[in-house]
């Protein structure tokens, strides 16, 4: 299983986590998590990221706003839903 569907697999359990929790659990780095959770985002998935008050920052899989969709949709066209 790649390190990119485990990421997306802890990201499921709806909790939110921060990159160094993902990196301890899956034996990785943080800038490996930083760049499947980009990954992750190109291909679609909404991936929201909250700054705590100490300046970490946490990552959660959420449901994207009717918002963002029109932001793709106004930045990208409707290709971006293809």
């Amino acid at each position: 299983m790649s390190i990119q569907t485990k990421v997306l697999n802890v990201l499921k359990t709806g909790k939110q986590f921060s990159a160094s929790a993902i990196a301890k659990q899956l034996r990785t780095t943080e800038g490996t998590v930083s760049a499947r959770i980009s990954e992750l985002r190109s291909m679609g998935y909404a991936i929201y990221s909250n700054t705590g008050k100490n300046g970490s920052t946490a990552y959660r899989l959420g449901r994207p706003s009717r918002a963002m969709v029109a932001a793709a949709f106004a930045s990208q066209g409707s290709t971006v839903f293809n």
